[in-house]
């Protein structure tokens, strides 16, 4: 028997940018800023008997924020209420009731017999459970509101514009993700006309289930404290229904050593998805009920006839499946050069639970509207060495008959059209000597879906834009290192533009930005020491998330020169 057990626990406070000034707290998708976070990883082994061993992984990981700052919101919420451009300052001073978190524990057990009536047996289980409640924000449901509105006979903007000052709602959002599954894979090592081939062979299966729920701030207190104090109302929106999705599969693959430089593989996968989703009421159906039964909301309501219920989606489900297949080879031109060509095919839905969230009552769930993305994947390259030099170039490309996008109130569409990505990836890295190492990586990535028979382009949100790394490592004689790294991205503004023939796009231009880090570590008599200065020139620029994503809100920052120590031991 055999084992190991990791604990860590780190606290992390507020982030600062370039000029000093600590960044505004991700009102989208929250921060780390303020936190607490455990994390612990075990794991333990047995071996039976010669051929038979048993393993057993668990991990627990729990992040708690306790923070005092809030978002700028400005004047009277004015950047909520309004559309005012945010300072993205962060105010101290904030009071919030239920404070974020993220937790997550998973268990996998594994059971290995090499000698299982002449081939390799491998049966595996897991479990995993993840929870993550959100920082509070504002949301607002105007244009919903107006719709109903016009559609009953008021259109006189003065008064509309005064009626719809009140839709407006704050909600905290809390996920909860439960994912379980089972493997169980045979290889077979045999000759088929002469040839060395490994069959590989099995099924799997995997269950996940998965629910959302927005629940509700008081929104005069919110108001009272511009935005700065979040306390619960008591009422609760649905974040789409509650989804259980069951995947499974069976597969057989062959590897081929057609010669001692050839190598082929080939391979079938059955693949069937099943959705199902429980009955709900959309969160736009439960505010707009709410907002009408409003006092001074409702009165006027009645004159025009307004008696608004709250809608539902029934419960639904989908099927699909389809039968994959791969196909991969390499071949070794010399000792150092090999070059390698393969496919595969994909078979997946978006994120149901997601997509389901933002539709109106009366959706229908069933296999016609929530429709499989199929994905072709091909990839050539060339991999080599030359002395000290190693080298790394790839291409690929990939179709698909869907696209999947937020829209310009950031709702998910899965959009029945053709999507292309295509891509070239190269990597070297030299050994000068024994002390000095040098490496870099490129990375360069388009894609485009079509559009009334015209390509537009995808944005970042979709794909990782140009990319490029390089470093410079010195190892000291005693085990010490140090290193010098920079990332560069690359701007495009390729997206926005193409897309603005597109009236439900989200594009955003993208800046391109580089940062330099310096790292290393020194061996002491006990353990080893870690150090870092991360943005070392302490640029000024904003992340590819916080530039292409959500509003001017999620405009944030980036972290100015940051510097890390951390003390290891191994025992």
């Amino acid at each position: 028997m055999y084992g190991n057990v990791d604990i860590d626990y780190e606290a992390t406070g507020g982030k600062f940018d370039s000029h000093g000034d600590r960044i505004s707290p991700d009102a989208n998708q929250t921060d780390n800023q303020d936190t607490d976070t455990v994390s612990v990883n075990a794991n333990l082994g047995f071996d039976i008997s010669d051929t038979k061993t048993m393993n057993l992984a668990a991990t627990y990981y729990d992040s708690e924020q306790d923070t005092d700052y809030g978002v700028d919101y400005g004047d009277n919420l004015s950047v909520l209420l309004k559309g005012t451009t945010p300072s993205l300052r962060a105010i101290d001073g904030a009071d919030i009731e239920n404070q974020p978190y993220n937790t997550k524990s998973s268990v996998n057990l594994n059971y290995n017999d090499s000698d299982f009536l002449g081939s390799n047996l491998s049966l595996t289980g897991y479990y995993r459970d993840e929870k993550a409640r959100f920082y509070p924000s504002g949301k607002l449901f105007n244009k919903q509101a107006q719709e109903v509105w016009v559609n009953n006979g008021l259109t006189d903007e003065t008064t509309l514009g005064k009626l719809l000052a009140a839709s407006a709602v704050v909600t905290q959002s809390e996920a909860d993700i439960e994912v379980m599954g089972l493997r169980a894979a045979m290889q077979t090592e045999t000759d088929v006309m002469g040839k060395n081939t490994l069959f590989s062979y099995g099924a799997d299966f995997e269950r996940e289930e998965s629910e959302q729920t927005y629940y509700g701030q008081d929104l005069t207190t919110f108001l009272a404290s511009n935005g700065l104090t979040s306390t619960s109302n008591g009422l609760s929106y649905n974040g789409g229904p509650k989804t259980t999705i069951d995947k499974w599969g069976a597969f057989v693959n062959a590897d081929v050593d057609m010669t001692d430089k050839w190598h082929t593989s080939a391979g079938v996968r059955y693949q069937n998805i099943k959705s199902d989703t429980d009955r709900f009421v959309p969160i736009y159906e439960q505010l707009l009920a709410d907002y009408f039964a409003t006092n001074g909301i409702s009165d006027i309501a009645d004159a025009y006839g307004i008696d608004y219920e709250a809608g539902a989606v029934e419960a639904g489900s989908s099927k699909h499946d389809k039968v994959l297949f791969n196909l991969g080879s390499s071949y070794q031109l010399t000792d150092d050069d090999q070059v390698f060509a393969n496919f595969s095919q994909g078979f997946t839905t978006a994120d149901v639970q997601r997509a389901l969230r933002d539709v109106r009552a009366g959706f229908v769930v069933n296999s016609d509207n929530i429709q499989p993305i199929s994905i072709n994947n091909y990839e050539l390259g060339w991999t080599g060495k030359r002395g000290d030099t190693s080298a790394k170039v790839s291409g690929f490309y990939n179709d698909s008959d869907k696209t999947v996008r937020f829209t310009n109130d950031y709702t998910v569409e899965v959009v029945d059209t053709d999507e292309r990505i295509y891509g070239a990836e190269a990597s070297l890295t030299h050994d000068l000597n024994k002390d000095w190492q040098f490496g870099g990586s490129l990375a360069y990535t388009r894609g485009q879906y079509k559009k009334d028979g015209d390509w537009l382009e995808l944005d970042a949100v979709r794909l990782t834009p140009l990319k490029g790394t390089a470093y410079a490592q010195y190892n000291f004689s005693e085990g010490s290192n140090i290193r010098l790294q920079a990332l560069a991205v690359g701007g495009s503004d390729k997206a926005y533009k193409d897309q603005q023939n597109d009236p439900d796009a989200s594009a955003q231009p993208l800046t391109g930005y580089a940062t330099f880090d310096v790292l290393g570590q020194v061996k002491l008599p006990v353990g080893r020491m870690g150090y870092g200065v991360y943005n070392i020139l302490n640029k000024d620029y904003q992340t590819v998330y916080h530039q292409t994503t959500f509003g001017d809100l999620n405009r944030l920052p980036a972290t100015g020169t940051t510097y890390g120590l951390s003390y290891t031991v191994d025992y």
